[in-house]
């Protein structure tokens, strides 16, 4: 049953009632039919016995043998008597005709009565005794006496035979008839039966079949809502409901492949800075490999690590330091060509593969990176950071066997430019064998060491003045470098770097600062007027000795403090303003000057002149960087001019390399100037004796 369909199952329940009930009735009208006829049939052969036997019995009694002959062949005529015979008393037949089946036996006993006297399945036998029906007197003459009854005697008997074949023709034509109404009655009904179960069926097999497509998923199946009732609601309802999942269905698979498409997109870029993130670039940078090897152009990969990062996150939590990293990422991008690939590869690092180019002009793309983390300035409330790179440039040709070889030289460039002071680029080929990196905790060695041997080259960075309202004397700033046998150079940023990240920038700061007070002491002696600028760590401003061990080293030599201008960055003053307030009022208190470096990068970098009150301000190169032809940051330093001309504070203009510069920047009014333009940077002992001492 229930591997039938809905078409089987209505003709199941139409046809089985229906064809049990009418073979029950016509079974049952059959079977009365064939008792009637069996009836008429016993009817019939006892009312032609007893007809026959009050007849035969004058024959019987008189000896009429021919009358009685005459008696059965006129019942032979009779339908279904096949024969007929009168026997006397004795049993002895006197008259028959037809086809006799009975025994002698039956013949020689007569029937008490009429009734069947034997049967078969071919003939039935019917007989009936003949009575003598008056009594021995005559009823004439002889009056029956009162209370005494006649007596009937057997003088005989008649015996009819009837023949069943026409009995049983009859009945099968009554089986066969009904068995016609059933088959004709059958078939009419089945006829109904599969036209109700097809009217019903086809709606839901139209369904069925919808149902089916739609979960193939065919969700533009409809079905013809043409059919009336229940199944007419059903088919509107169907194609109303398919309209509903076709159009959830679009809306998911929209959603779906918007979900994708952002899981994709997430899968290769940086979620900070929607930049590439290392894997999308490391492939990309394999199908430049292979592109260059299969023939085609070179390429160039920096690898750029952001200077001074760390600060800004230990000073104003990681949610500045993700915004500095969003910015710069901004800043990158629009440097860049469109088929050039920027990429954040870690922390604060990013690699730039620049398309089909190489050699001055990739040189080129990395010193503008430089430039733009120089002059960068990143604000956060009420802190300026000033953030530097260094890069590492690679090239991509054919000789290079896998990414691994680009990355290493590119990563050992980047490690070298830092080392060597800082937001700068140096470039490494990937075939070329890379420096094996110092251990961090070396550094602590190599300064210590640098210290104690005099490894720690002074450098002079004189300063020249363009105003005549400038100090009188020779202002320098003291530089350094560290030189190690059989290595480069360490610039004095990369220096003081390292010192801060091992806890010694206040000793390299004293090592400066006793550097100056030595040289102050002897143009002193020799009557010669000398101003040093002398770079100081923030590590040193915090620490509350240091103005104390200032003053000692004063007193110690006997020297005024006027000549010391104790240099520090804008941006430090910024982080710790409190500490560098109060070092301020120590560090006047015995007579030294307070000088900003990097001033003006900043909104916030007015502020600090009234708080901090500095002698002078060292200008942030983007303020003097584009002067000619660029009349906005003409008039920025203008104005930063006046302002520090109004509180008496002198200004200093660094990396001024072009002669033509010095002319306008006297014109706007800056006090000094710093760079190649005035001289280059040489060992301080040199300058010293040259130009202080001989002066």
């Amino acid at each position: 049953m229930k591997h039938l369909n809905i078409r089987q199952r209505l003709l199941l329940i139409t046809l089985l009632p229906s064809a049990l009930m009418a073979i029950v009735l016509v079974t049952f009208f059959t079977m009365s039919g064939l008792r009637t006829l069996e009836s008429d049939l016993n009817a019939h052969g006892h009312a032609l016995v007893r007809y026959l036997a009050p007849i035969s019995e004058y024959g019987i009694i008189s000896g009429q043998i021919e009358s009685l002959h005459v008696l059965a062949q006129t019942s032979v005529q009779e339908p279904g008597v096949k024969a007929a015979i009168i026997v006397n008393q004795r049993g002895r037949a006197v008259a028959v005709s037809g086809r006799v089946s009975l025994g002698s036996e039956h013949l020689r006993r007569p029937p008490q009565q009429a009734g069947v006297v034997a049967e078969n399945e071919n003939w039935i036998a019917f007989g009936a005794p003949v009575m003598r029906s008056l009594s021995e007197a005559d009823a004439l003459y002889e009056p029956i006496t009162s209370g005494v009854e006649s007596r009937n005697e057997v003088i005989g008997a008649v015996f009819v035979e009837f023949d069943k074949g026409e009995l049983a023709q009859r009945q099968r034509a009554l089986v066969l008839r009904g068995l016609a109404i059933v088959g004709i009655g059958l078939l009419l009904l089945a006829m109904q039966a599969i036209a109700i179960a097809d009217s019903a069926a086809h709606p839901v097999r139209r369904l069925v079949l919808a149902v089916r497509s739609m979960s193939n998923g065919q969700f533009d199946t409809r079905v013809n809502a043409d059919s009336s009732g229940e199944f007419g609601i059903l088919e509107r309802g169907f194609n109303e409901m398919a309209g509903h999942i076709e159009d959830v269905h679009a809306s998911m698979q929209e959603r779906i492949e918007e979900a994708t498409a952002m899981l994709a997109f997430q899968a290769r870029h940086d979620a900070l800075t929607g930049l590439l993130n290392r894997r999308e670039f490391e492939q990309r940078l394999e199908r430049a490999l292979l592109n260059v090897q299969a023939g085609g152009e070179e390429c160039s990969v920096l690898f750029i690590d952001l200077d001074r990062f760390k600060p800004v996150n230990d000073t104003c939590g990681h949610l500045a330091g993700d915004e500095l990293l969003r910015q710069i990422s901004q800043l990158f991008q629009g440097r860049l060509r469109e088929e050039d690939t920027l990429a954040r590869v870690g922390g604060d690092e990013f690699c730039i593969l620049l398309d089909n180019c190489t050699g001055p002009r990739a040189r080129q793309v990395a010193e503008d990176i430089c430039g733009l983390a120089a002059a960068y300035r990143f604000i956060w409330q009420d802190k300026v950071f000033a953030i530097g790179a260094s890069i590492g440039l690679s090239t991509v040709n054919r000789n290079v066997r896998n990414i691994n070889d680009i990355l290493a030289a590119g990563d050992a460039a980047c490690y070298r430019a830092k080392e060597s002071g800082r937001n700068q680029f140096i470039e490494q080929l990937p075939n070329a064998q890379p420096e094996r990196r110092q251990e961090a905790n070396g550094w602590s060695e190599r300064i210590s060491g640098a210290l104690a041997d005099g490894r720690v080259l002074i450098e002079a960075m004189p300063l020249r003045a363009l105003q005549p309202d400038a100090m009188t004397g020779h202002l320098v700033e003291i530089g350094a470098r560290l030189s190690e046998p059989g290595q480069p150079s360490i610039s004095l940023s990369a220096l003081i770097d390292a010192a801060e990240r091992n806890d010694l920038a206040p000793t390299v700061d004293r090592y400066f600062i006793d550097q100056a007070i030595k040289a102050l002491v002897r143009a002193e002696k020799h009557g010669k007027e000398l101003h040093c600028l002398v770079p100081i760590s923030l590590a040193s401003i915090c620490q509350r000795d240091t103005a104390s061990y200032i003053a000692q080293q004063l007193a110690l030599f006997n020297v005024g403090g006027r000549g010391l201008c104790l240099l520090f960055s804008e941006e430090e003053s910024a982080r710790k303003s409190t500490q560098v307030l109060e070092f301020s009022r120590s560090i006047r208190s015995v007579g030294c000057r307070i000088a900003l470096d990097d001033f003006g990068g900043g909104l916030s970098s007015f502020s600090h002149l009234r708080a901090i009150a500095p002698d002078c301000v060292k200008l942030s190169r983007s303020l003097t960087r584009d002067l000619n032809g660029n009349r906005a940051s003409t008039a920025l330093l203008r104005a930063v001019q006046e302002i520090t001309s109004d509180l008496d504070i002198y200004t200093l203009a660094d990396g001024v390399d072009d002669p033509a510069g010095l002319q306008q920047l006297s014109e706007i009014g800056i006090t000094y100037a710093e760079g190649l333009a005035v001289a280059p940077s040489e060992p301080f002992q040199v300058w010293f004796e040259g130009v202080v001492m001989r002066s």
